[in-house]
């Protein structure tokens, strides 16, 4: 792809979602086992619950509601956000990223900075992060950065599968990786962390909170190492502007990192219902919310990864074979390939290549 110009920044401004709860948990691919065939009326009248919450979100006491209790889930917890930083950065280390003084930016980071706090800790030079609802806003990042560093001097384990079953990457060691971070220089980092956080969020380089996100030029281009998200793209609608944008703001050699869920985030009791929808009903369910799932498969995010000029170097499928069959599913999702269909989640790893002619080709 080429790089991305203002024209976009409409576009990706609807599209950028906060990080959402990774809360589907294992029940829902149960009762997707135990009700695989099951469609028709059934299925048409668990839809009519979450078309009906959709709807309402149209009135406005009721949205005003909602938005004032509105919440992602998952990055509010100190240990939640360490363990999702170490996972990035165990299995980015092993293709060569090196986060000690690294420019690093995250997409939806949600009710905190909490993994971008711990990347700073791990030894990166700046962090900012991207949203269109300022959950962040209301977070004691004081609170979690305390928590955090006390993790980072005890060289706590990272919170493992049997605390958080459902959370992504996958890594082979649940140790703490001395080797990938820049362990002399935390409470010095630490310090300076607290000091940006009592003069404001974007009051120095050290972290920045774009909220809302309504233009490219906010990150300069060729201007980071890593950019990652948890739990985010799936939520995204202009996906190839966004994949475009992450691209030109990457250094040549820089990483893109990021955990997908596939899954129906609540919309269905099947994993895979929210492709039951047809395209009126999804718009129904989604209503007046700033964000809710794009439904594309696996296969739509490597291409467009491919398009946008990355090269790719791990795909971590989840495979989930039991849910609704084919024929239950919108049309346009009734003949997706076996891939897509079985894919759950996903986690990829990204990286522009080190030489580039020009940004997006």
């Amino acid at each position: 792809q080429g790089a991305p110009s203002g024209c976009l920044s409409q576009g990706i401004l609807h599209a950028m979602p906060v990080r959402t709860r990774e809360f589907v948990t294992l029940s829902h691919v149960d009762r997707g086992r135990k009700s695989k065939n099951m469609g028709g009326n059934v299925m048409q009248m668990w839809k009519a619950r979450h078309i009906l919450l959709g709807m309402l979100t149209w009135v406005p006491i009721l949205n005003a509601w909602r938005q004032r209790h509105a919440s992602t889930g998952g990055s509010d917890s100190a240990r939640y956000c360490y363990s999702v930083w170490f996972r990035h950065l165990i299995t980015l280390n092993r293709y060569g990223f090196n986060v000690r003084g690294a420019n690093i930016g995250e997409l939806g980071p949600g009710d905190s900075l909490g993994i971008g706090l711990s990347a700073l800790l791990s030894g990166a030079g700046r962090y900012v992060g991207l949203d269109i609802v300022p959950y962040s806003a209301k977070a004691d990042l004081n609170k979690m950065l305390d928590e955090l560093l006390d993790m980072y001097m005890k060289e706590a384990q990272v919170p493992d599968d049997k605390e958080f079953p459902s959370v992504r990457p996958r890594i082979d060691s649940w140790e703490f990786p001395r080797h990938a971070v820049d362990r002399g220089n935390v409470i010095t980092k630490a310090e300076e962390i607290r000091a940006q956080l009592g003069s404001g969020l974007d009051s120095g380089f050290l972290l920045g909170y774009r909220v809302p996100w309504m233009s490219l030029p906010q990150i300069d281009e060729a201007s980071l190492d890593l950019i990652f998200s948890q739990a985010v793209l799936e939520h995204v609608d202009s996906l190839e502007e966004t994949y475009r944008a992450m691209f030109a703001w990457l250094k040549p050699g820089g990483y893109s990192s990021h955990v997908i869920d596939f899954r129906a985030h609540g919309r269905s009791p099947f994993w895979n219902g929210h492709r039951a929808y047809s395209d009126r009903q999804w718009k129904l369910v989604r209503g007046k919310r700033e964000f809710l799932l794009n439904r594309e498969p696996l296969s739509t995010h490597l291409t467009l990864a491919k398009k946008a000029g990355f090269e790719l170097l791990l795909t971590q499928r989840d495979q989930a074979p039991h849910g609704l069959d084919a024929s239950a599913l919108a049309r346009r999702f009734s003949k997706m390939s076996e891939t897509d269909a079985l894919t759950s989640g996903v986690f990829l790893v990204l990286q522009k290549p080190k030489s580039v002619q020009a940004l997006g080709n």
